[in-house]
């Protein structure tokens, strides 16, 4: 039954104000925002609705006359040198953030239609001129080794548009389903076999970054869009949420499940879901570690206090319940900065068989703001284990090195910090996720790995490996007192 006129709510408190609403930018345009110009001076792009946009700069002069609110200018969005929007504007508040100079401005007479600012911007990039190597050519061997790879994929297509296609619409869609899992299983060696000769071939130059990125240049104009046509290969590719491994694709590869509206997309995402099997290994020994130090801890009256530092799905949690006796608790701190990542966290944990037994704390916080806490020592520290399985991957040495000390001082004596970190290993998966889907990352050995814990000189240190020999575990453990 509809409810009556006079019944139906609207906004309540400030929300009562109604305002445009605001759209993040990497997500608007696909991954690739246009630029964003206040007279002679660019930003980048951070969010945009109809009425206006906020952007940032990172070289913030104390001195600059920008500061400031109510400046009138002109303001242009541009992609790849081409101008996609001008109008008068104001510059309505700015201010100054961890050094950068953020600003809001606002449309004077005119409106963004974004619809078309989107189609603008990908005519923009479809146009802008093509982007070359830098002076490399890829050897032969590495073009023979994509073509094959080509010619692998391109036989399993070929062989659904044979087989397949013909009685498609005939197939539930569990039918699909078990097909395309029977499919994978069958050239689950053969594909395994290809990405470690891709590892093989681009490791030992990978740390050249002229022939990185022309490696990467080729790889992606050749291989990659044959690839993206599967959604796990796609997102990871154009990152719709501004960053990769968001945990949208973190889930795609625990759950293994075909995703896409035909036989031959879901195929394709499923190889990516195969190549993309450390992930849950890895998940799989960080549990075990996780569970493995909890069961020496001699007070078995208190819940175990654990931190997961970049959580995304945390999907984790319920590995460490089923492999933990009945009798101990957990209280889990999830930290992340995304949002919809802690959601998604909170609201699964919340229907784990045994959930009575974990009790959950998200933090919605920046990386930026664990390194230098404010009021935030009481919900960071005194951890029995903390752990990241993924956040470590993106951070150069000296940051990397910063952030374990920090972590290491949350522990209690006793306690263990366990870093995850892709190795680089032929059986690691340097070569999909870099060369494929430039995907960049810190891709470790074991002295490097061993060397960000330098400043934790007490701590006993070990490595550890998952399944796959694909992701090194740094374990640091504080000495009780």
């Amino acid at each position: 039954m509809s409810e009556s006129y006079e019944d139906l709510a609207g906004a309540s408190g400030r929300a009562r104000f109604f305002r445009p609403q605001r759209h993040p930018a990497t997500a608007l345009f696909a991954g690739a925002p246009p630029r964003i110009w206040f007279d002679d001076r660019e930003f980048s792009l951070e969010n945009i609705s109809a009425s206006g946009a906020a952007a940032k700069t990172r070289l913030y002069d104390p001195d600059d006359e920008a500061v400031g609110d109510s400046l009138q200018g002109v303001l242009r969005l541009t992609q790849r040198g081409r101008e996609i929007f001008r109008a008068r504007a104001r510059q309505a508040r700015s201010g100054v953030e961890r050094g950068s100079l953020v600003v809001g401005f606002a449309l004077e007479h005119e409106t963004f239609d974004l619809d078309k600012l989107v189609r603008l911007n990908a005519h923009a990039l479809a146009l802008a001129p093509v982007r070359h190597a830098p002076e490399y050519e890829p050897p032969i061997d590495y073009k023979s080794f994509c073509a094959d790879v080509l010619s692998f994929v391109g036989d399993y297509l070929d062989r659904i548009d044979r087989h397949f296609s013909p009685i498609e619409d005939k197939l539930s869609a569990d039918e699909k389903h078990a097909m395309i899992g029977e499919l994978t299983a069958a050239c689950g060696p053969e594909w395994r076999r290809l990405l470690e000769r891709g590892n093989k071939l681009v490791i030992p130059a990978h740390r050249d970054k002229a022939v990185r990125e022309g490696l990467k240049l080729f790889t992606e104009r050749v291989v990659t869009r044959e690839l993206v046509g599967g959604e796990s290969w796609s997102r990871s590719y154009y990152k719709p949420m501004g960053y990769p491994g968001d945990f949208r694709i973190m889930n795609y590869m625990y759950d293994a499940r075909p995703e896409g509206d035909d036989l031959k997309t879901q195929f394709l995402h499923m190889l990516g879901v195969f190549a993309g099997q450390p992930i849950v290994s890895r998940m799989t020994r960080l549990a075990e570690l996780v569970v493995g130090h909890a069961n020496t801890m001699k007070n078995k009256d208190q819940p175990v206090s654990i931190m997961s530092i970049g959580c995304g799905p945390a999907r984790e949690l319920e590995t460490i319940l089923a492999r933990s006796g009945k009798n101990t608790r957990w209280r889990a701190t999830l930290v992340d900065q995304e949002p919809q990542a802690l959601n998604y966290a909170l609201s699964a944990a919340m229907v784990l068989p045994d959930s009575d037994r974990l009790e959950t704390l998200a933090l919605n916080i920046s990386f930026k703001d664990m390194l230098n806490p404010s009021g935030l020592g009481a919900y960071l520290s005194e951890q029995d284990i903390i752990y990241s399985s993924g956040l470590v991957d993106y951070l150069n040495p000296l940051l990397a090195m910063r952030f374990v000390r920090r972590m290491y001082d949350y522990l209690k004596p006793g306690g263990k910090l366990i870093i995850g970190n892709v190795n680089d290993l032929p059986t690691g998966t340097l070569w999909p996720m870099e060369y494929v889907l430039d995907w960049t990352l810190y891709f470790r050995n074991e002295e490097e790995m061993r060397a960000i814990a330098a400043e934790t000189p007490d701590a006993i240190i070990s490595i550890e490996e998952d399944a796959l020999n694909a992701i090194y575990f740094l374990v640091v453990e504080k000495p009780r007192c």
